[in-house]
């Protein structure tokens, strides 16, 4: 067993040497290394780290011509996801607009996840593409965390008895006789999909061991914020999509005074009073 495993890390030690040679001669002008590097990214048969790598270094090398193997990556059905986050953040360098909508299809298909590390390096990649596209994705995730934090937030209230707090397992009246709440959780991740936390699987679909302590994190507010943030970087484009979707969008109010905000931070002058 020992000299298996010192053949492995010897293996992934040797494929991360070879993409930094192939990064090297890269730079030093053969520009066939390019497409090494970038059929490294596309093959499954290479090591899960030597692919990382491979795309990490794509995003430094900031070649168009490397978006298509990137966004491929995102379509992989794989458990682990460190791949597709890496992918997600070349392509943020990169800053090819046109790979915003394919992000935000990605992270369509991450709601039935309970990976919030992939939803956070998706929204930062699209306040770097810096298009409105980007800005459209990213203003509908606002609106839909918006509504995840509102709904937490009624989750909470007081006893009509006693007056004192008590927070629900889901919105109140929907629990069982025992009073256990029937709902799913906070997280944008699995909500709905499972029951309380003593009805929580103990195995994953793919026969992982899950903690219940850890799917019990709620990530919505750190989402939020890091979307609120790549809003801001998007930059003029971003304005003209808040802009359109306030005309045109029913809210509520903590969402329009936020995009409000963000519309202020872009252009550097103080927030205007929003109204009921």
């Amino acid at each position: 067993m020992f000299y298996l495993l010192a053949a492995l890390s010897l293996l992934l030690w040797t494929g991360c040497t070879n993409i930094n040679q192939m990064h090297q001669e890269y730079l030093q002008g053969d520009e066939a290394q390019l497409q090494r590097i970038m059929d490294i990214v596309a093959r499954p048969d290479y090591p899960y780290a030597t692919r990382r790598k491979a795309a990490q270094i794509l995003g430094d090398i900031g070649d168009p011509r490397a978006v298509p193997v990137l966004l491929m990556a995102l379509q992989n059905y794989e458990q682990r996801t460190t791949l597709k986050q890496d992918a997600i953040r070349s392509l943020g360098k990169i800053g090819e607009p046109s790979a915003a909508t394919q992000i935000g299809h990605l992270l369509d298909r991450s709601l039935e996840t309970t990976d919030a590390d992939i939803r956070m390096a998706a929204v930062e990649a699209l306040g770097d593409l810096g298009s409105v596209k980007s800005a459209e994705i990213l203003i509908n995730a606002l609106r839909y965390y918006d509504v995840l934090m509102m709904r937490e937030e009624q989750r909470t209230v007081r006893g009509v008895f006693t007056g004192d707090e008590h927070v629900f397992p889901s919105r109140p009246g929907m629990a069982d006789s025992t009073g256990r709440g029937r709902g799913g959780f906070g997280n944008p991740g699995i909500g709905g999909l499972l029951g309380g936390e003593d009805q929580a699987p103990r195995m994953s679909m793919f026969g992982t061991q899950l903690d219940p302590s850890e799917m019990l994190y709620n990530p919505t507010p750190e989402e939020r914020a890091k979307t609120h943030e790549a809003l801001v970087r998007v930059g003029a484009e971003a304005v003209l999509a808040i802009d359109k979707f306030i005309a045109s969008n029913d809210m509520t109010f903590t969402l329009r005074q936020e995009l409000l905000a963000i519309v202020s931070e872009i252009q550097g002058v103080p927030p205007a009073a929003a109204k009921e």
